[in-house]
């Protein structure tokens, strides 16, 4: 007999779609589900309000988001570039 790996929160589709698309939905619901934290008070209480829609439980900040990842990997790093930019800015005028 095979290793059966729980299959998470794919399994509610049993042998259709294919192993790979169950895969994928259940790592995206997975990384859905975790704890985030807040982007105003640091704590992680951070849950999805509907699509792209994130709020803080603790503060009750709300703000637009990725549809299953408070933050997008092409969000950090357009945030990275800005803040270099604004640095690189900043440095430059104060001198």
């Amino acid at each position: 007999m095979a290793n059966q790996s729980s299959t998470g929160s794919a399994g509610r589709f049993g042998a259709r779609y294919g192993r790979v698309s169950r895969r994928r939905v259940s790592d995206i619901e997975g990384t859905m589900n975790e704890d985030h934290a807040c982007p105003d008070c640091g704590s992680e209480a951070v849950s999805r309000e509907g699509t792209g829609i994130w709020q803080c439980g603790k503060c009750g900040y709300k703000y637009a988001g990725g549809a299953y990842q408070p933050q997008t990997p092409s969000g950090k790093t357009v945030t990275r570039s800005i803040r270099t930019a604004l640095g690189e800015t900043g440095d430059s005028n104060s001198e």
